[in-house]
C-alpha cells in the first residue's frame, strides 16, 4: 500500500457547488478503486493524499494528471504505509472555515512553499507532508 499527495491549481475558478461536484465524484470512482484519501481546497489550490494498492493509486493519479481542469500538477510525496491515514474515507475534504483559526494558517501556508517537480524539493517536502497527514488523522 501507498501514500501520494500532489499539489496542482485548478484552471477553472472552483465554488462551493464545483467543489462539491468534485468530492462526490472521487467519492464514486475511489470507492470501485479502493483508493481513500484527503482533498484540501483553497482558492484554487489543491492537496490531495491518496491511499491504496499501488497500482490503484497510479491509476488515480494517472487519471488526474490527464484531467485538464489541473495545472501545475506536482507530485509531492510518495512512500509505503503500512495503515491508511484516511481509511475511513473515500475521499474526505478539508474544509477551511470548518477549522481553526491555527488550523487555517497551516492549511493555508501551503500556498508560499516554493515547489518544483526536483526530487531535492520532494526531499524537503516529505518531512512536512508527513507531519501534515499525521496531523489530519
Amino acid at each position: 500500500m501507498i501514500c501520494l499527495a500532489y499539489l496542482s491549481s485548478s484552471t477553472l475558478p472552483i465554488d462551493a457547488a464545483t467543489l462539491s461536484d468534485i468530492l462526490a465524484k472521487s467519492q464514486r470512482n475511489n470507492t470501485a478503486n479502493n483508493v481513500t484519501g484527503l482533498l484540501c481546497h483553497h482558492d484554487g489550490s489543491f492537496l490531495q493524499f491518496l491511499e491504496g494498492g499501488a497500482e490503484d493509486v497510479e491509476a488515480t493519479f494517472q487519471r488526474i494528471c490527464a484531467d485538464p481542469r489541473h495545472r501545475g500538477l506536482i507530485e509531492v510525496y510518495r512512500q509505503p504505509v503500512t495503515e491508511r491515514a484516511f481509511g475511513a474515507w473515500s475521499m474526505g475534504v478539508a474544509r477551511l472555515d470548518k477549522m481553526d483559526e491555527a488550523e487555517r494558517a497551516f492549511c493555508t501556508s501551503l500556498r508560499t512553499v516554493e515547489l518544483s517537480a526536483t526530487a531535492a524539493h520532494r526531499d524537503a517536502l516529505e518531512p512536512f507532508l508527513q507531519t501534515f497527514r499525521a496531523w489530519l488523522r
